[in-house]
């Protein structure tokens, strides 16, 4: 029998394993259906907050080694206006098989059992209590604690309420001409209150996308036609920076699940964790960062236990409540954005953008909104920035 046992190998369940294995708890297994590296839709974005947690987990080197650092976003508002924000709070953009293995990788080198493929389909029970889970062959695998990251399609969740989801779909093409460094945020108003992006992938090659509401505000399935939105999206924003590229493989999209609230995320024997738990930006789909802190947050809970410090329902009363500390706020200011988005208010604040004090508030309030950290003005002019050049790369334009 292992100490635990966890489902799911993306960066939550990857990042759980790593935490535990930090502690010394290396009587663990890491369960996932596919062999690594795999493949995995996604925009492949990390924010700020991700770059601190893969300092956390032992592979902040790797990551910048493999990484397209991200140093300034452009954001194009409903009206067609246009800011650059660069910003000291650099993000980066890493393929998700390559992520992904780094941190299964971390895993292994700490001593964590990795098994695939093994695809859970029951959590085994004794009374109310959680002690393993099943495979679809039929193999079982008994732990004392079961940590459950198997994302938003999660078949474990204790969680009642109505799920709340974003739909994505995104595209890849090669041979694109775009400026190093820089990444798309485009609210467009068919995509309202989300928007679309262009994240540059390295030698040439972005990855566009789009994100909508999966739901109306009845809580409806969207009758919107996601692929006609995307592709009304390239043609209004990218159809003269394709013209000469090449599309890499088909259109491809992924649900994202989110709440503003916390709400069941552990049973006896058992936590929840990542997008199991719901846990993605309303305004922004980013889950990476949310997913990593989950984990350690489960690895310290499981770690609490075993170490005798705290009985189990005292740990999971933790966990619970370092959840709602960490993410409320954030999450309540995704829908604050949200209403931005949807308003003039973007508009007015490009208008506004070139005067100096202004900029430094719109870059303190909307890149900490969409970063989910505090960030800082690092445009020519700005108190933290280099001196100022000839050149500014903050600028404010009617497209």
């Amino acid at each position: 029998m292992y100490d635990v046992a966890i489902i799911g190998a993306g960066p939550g369940g990857a990042a759980a394993a790593v935490a535990l294995g930090q502690r010394g708890i290396t009587n663990v297994v890491l369960l996932d259906r596919e062999g690594f590296p795999r493949d995995k839709t996604c925009g492949s974005g990390l924010s700020p907050n991700a770059l601190k947690m893969v300092e956390t987990l032992g592979i902040g080197a790797e990551v910048k080694s493999l990484g397209v650092p991200i140093n300034s976003v452009r954001i194009v508002t409903q009206g067609g206006r246009e800011m650059i924000v660069a910003s000291d709070a650099a993000a980066m953009v890493l393929l998700r098989r390559h992520f992904d293995h780094l941190l299964v990788k971390r895993a292994q080198d700490l001593g964590i059992t990795l098994k695939t493929p093994f695809r859970a389909v029951e959590l085994i029970k004794e009374a109310d209590r959680v002690v393993g889970v099943t495979g679809f062959d039929g193999e079982t695998v008994r732990a004392r604690y079961v940590l459950c990251a198997d994302g938003a399609h999660s078949i474990f969740s204790p969680d009642p309420r109505p799920k709340r989801s974003i739909s994505t779909l995104m595209g890849w093409w090669d041979d694109v001409d775009v400026e190093p460094g820089r990444l798309d945020m485009v609210f467009d108003k068919n995509l309202s209150p989300l928007y679309g992006w262009l994240f540059p992938e390295g030698q040439g090659r972005v990855n566009i996308g789009i994100c909508i509401d999966g739901q109306d505000a009845s809580g409806e399935k969207s009758k919107r036609n996601l692929r006609a939105t995307f592709r009304q999206f390239l043609d209004d924003h990218y159809a003269k920076a394709l013209a000469g590229a090449t599309q890499v493989g088909a259109f491809k999209g992924h649900p994202i699940v989110y709440t503003t609230w916390v709400g069941e995320i552990s049973v006896p024997g058992a936590l929840y964790l990542g997008e199991a738990a719901r846990l993605t930006h309303n305004a922004t789909g980013e889950g990476i960062s949310q997913a990593m802190e989950s984990g350690t947050f489960a690895a310290e809970a499981v770690a609490r236990v075993l170490r005798g410090s705290h009985d189990e329902a005292a740990a999971w009363s933790w966990y619970l409540m370092q959840h709602r500390k960490r993410f409320t706020g954030a999450f309540v200011a995704g829908h604050a954005l949200r209403a931005a988005v949807a308003s003039p208010v973007l508009d007015r604040m490009a208008d506004a953008y070139n005067n100096p004090m202004v900029r430094k508030l719109v870059v303190k309030l909307l890149g900490s909104a969409l970063a989910g950290s505090s960030v800082s003005d690092t445009s020519p002019g700005s108190d933290s920035a280099e001196p100022p050049t000839s050149q500014p790369s903050s600028r404010s334009s009617r497209r």
